[in-house]
């Protein structure tokens, strides 16, 4: 039971943080290949040093690998940023847009003071087109509940 459910909360974790995931190895490896070829360029350095040549600047390489890892930092950072820029913009467009704040947002907005509605002009709608023009051509909309209320209010009135 326990590999089902981690294969399910890595397909989910892989659907939502693909990009990120890929990316980050990515700036992984590129740092490691950096790491890597300074590596062998300090050993050919002082391979030719001990032959007795004038060794190659070993201090430019330093700032090389230093800017070439902060360039692939920055990258990873200015990609990651588009992506998630590129999901939101997709996620408003859609509508989709569920998180808890909305949802609270959405509760706290319909509890506190009511929306004013504005009267729906009455058009003759064409049933034929539209089944639910005839309710949005009504002013105020009654559920079964507001009429047994009414009722109940008028029977506690009466006594």
């Amino acid at each position: 039971m326990n590999k089902i459910l981690n294969i399910i909360l890595s397909g989910l974790l892989w659907r939502q943080y693909k990009f990120l995931i890929i990316s980050l190895v990515l700036l992984i490896v590129s740092v490691f290949v950096i790491g890597q070829v300074h590596d062998d360029y300090l050993a050919y350095a002082q391979s030719t040093i001990e032959s007795g040549g004038e060794g190659p600047n070993v201090g430019l390489s330093f700032i090389i690998k230093w800017g070439l890892w902060i360039l692939a930092f920055s990258l990873f950072i200015f990609a990651n940023h588009l992506a998630n820029a590129r999901k939101e913009k997709q996620k408003a467009e859609q509508g989709s847009n569920k998180t808890l704040r909305t949802l609270l947002s959405f509760k706290r907005n319909k509890t506190s003071e009511p929306a004013i509605q504005k009267p729906v002009k009455s058009s003759k709608p064409n049933s034929s087109d539209d089944p639910f023009a005839h309710l949005r051509a009504k002013e105020k909309l009654r559920s079964y509940a507001d009429l047994v209320i009414e009722t109940h209010e008028e029977k506690e009135k009466k006594k």
